[in-house]
């Protein structure tokens, strides 16, 4: 059983030249750094510390992988080309303090499981990455394809919405994501999923 999961994973190519981009920041000595500037770096480390915001992290991924990042906030998060429209890989990307990385989709809908479905032509992936909170970098990066999450998101939806239907207080969506989980999807529809380990 387990022979055939591994059969599905496949290395994760990225571009290691900006691996350790925010890394300079961990024991940056605040002496050397003009008065004037001292704000702006206090406000890169903690934009980076916060639990709240991963901007910093989603632009890192999209160097990785040699990407555009989508410079909106809604949508997908990066492409393989100069847009979206005219791109054969679109991204989805969840950096997480976890490790093993997981992730949720918050207030799902079918609108919004639709909005995935990729175009005639388009691959959908969806990257899972570990926050290394010592180095501002990342321990590990998963890359699954997004179609596998589809039936399953719809289905726990469906199962919330027949739950919620009679109750005063809705239980809020949030779909979760795990690396198991994603392996488990692949091996049922015998789809590759990549993997970079530090």
């Amino acid at each position: 059983m387990a022979a055939a999961m591994d059969a599905l994973e496949m290395p994760l190519e990225i571009n290691t030249e900006f691996i350790n981009e925010y890394s300079d920041l961990v024991n940056l000595n605040f002496d050397t750094i003009p008065e004037a500037l001292r704000k702006v770096y206090k406000l890169a480390i903690m934009t980076l510390e916060s639990k709240e915001g991963n901007e910093p992290y989603e632009k890192l991924l999209t160097e990785l992988l040699d990407l555009t990042l989508n410079p909106n906030k809604h949508g997908w998060d990066g492409w393989d080309g100069d847009s979206v429209e005219t791109s054969s890989n679109i991204y989805e990307m969840k950096p997480t303090r976890s490790n093993p990385p997981t992730a949720t989709i918050n207030d799902d809908t079918m609108s919004k499981i639709e909005k995935q479905v990729c175009q005639d032509g388009q691959a959908g992936w969806l990257v899972l990455a570990s926050i290394d909170k010592e180095t501002y970098s990342f321990s590990n990066i998963y890359k699954f394809p997004i179609e596998i999450y589809h039936e399953d998101r719809i289905d726990y939806l469906t199962k919330l919405m027949a739950k919620n239907a009679n109750q005063v207080k809705q239980t809020r969506s949030t779909y979760s994501i795990s690396v198991a989980k994603s392996k488990k999807l692949c091996k049922q529809y015998n789809k590759k999923y990549y993997v970079w380990t530090r």
